[in-house]
């Protein structure tokens, strides 16, 4: 099998996190940027099949447009990096943690931000991608983070490009898809536990973000074939994916099936 990764990480993400960390104020998203998804384009003979991986600060931010507040204490600890010692746990605390920085960086909480920023710094020497997440340049900005609360924007978006271009230039596409795993699951967990502002118009954001649940399986699955520690993910999310049946193609989450989704999402994280 041939796999190909095109990754197109555009300013639309950057404007979005600049003026919801700067101004505090969302507009709606408009439909041309999803083109600031990145694309894992997997080719195999005979067909073509693709995976449509949002990245950790897209879905946070769809999830405090739809009126997620903060929470605190509810992130995993920063202090918990050192337990994740195999490359696969690494890699999907890597995620975890991104999400949470996601979280706290578009609540407006910079020192709790700088803790999760600094504790992926840390997961990454565990699994052995220093260059990804102690470049100079990420680092620079992690210290300007310390005065410039946008700089933290910054530090997610280049660890996000460095972790693609690593993945790409040593034919390891399974590294996106695993952190993204644990950023999708870490997101849900939030989304579900957090305070909110608006239950039902949450409860839709939810359920559009289990559509992306059937791609992220797919993807664990073609890229991590003969890893245990996946496969038990695997085996976890398919099922939390078939307690939510699909009905015309939309997963309804009613405030029963929130509460299951809360739980379940709990377990699996």
């Amino acid at each position: 099998m041939k796999t190909i990764l095109k990754f197109t990480f555009t300013a639309v993400i950057l404007a979005i996190l600049f003026q919801a960390c700067s101004q505090g104020e969302e507009k709606k998203a408009k439909p041309e940027e999803k083109s600031a998804e990145p694309i894992v384009k997997t080719v195999s003979e005979p067909s073509e099949f693709y995976f449509f991986l949002p990245s950790p600060i897209q879905i946070a931010h769809i999830l405090k447009k739809s009126g997620l507040t903060y929470t605190e204490g509810l992130g995993n600890d920063p202090e918990n990096y050192h337990r994740y010692q195999t490359r696969t746990s690494a890699l999907l605390n890597l995620g975890v943690y991104t999400g949470d920085l996601a979280y706290c960086i578009l609540n407006n909480q910079t020192q709790e931000s700088l803790k999760y920023a600094d504790a992926i710094k840390k997961l990454g020497d565990i699994a052995d991608m220093s260059e990804v997440y102690q470049s100079d340049k990420t680092y620079s900005q992690l210290e300007s983070a310390i005065y410039n609360r946008d700089s933290l924007v910054n530090f997610i978006i280049s660890t996000q490009e460095n972790l693609n271009e690593y993945a790409y230039n040593s034919n390891q596409l399974s590294l996106l898809i695993v952190t993204f795993a644990g950023a999708w699951v870490e997101t849900m967990y939030l989304g579900s536990h957090a305070g909110n502002l608006d239950p039902v118009k949450l409860n839709e954001t939810l359920s559009e973000e289990m559509g992306i649940l059937n791609n992220l399986i797919e993807g664990l699955e073609t890229t991590n074939q003969g890893n245990s520690e996946v496969e038990k993910l695997v085996k976890e999310l398919k099922h939390f994916r078939d307690l939510f049946p699909k009905t015309d193609n939309t997963v309804e989450i009613t405030p029963e099936k929130f509460e299951l989704l809360k739980k379940e999402i709990t377990v699996i994280r």
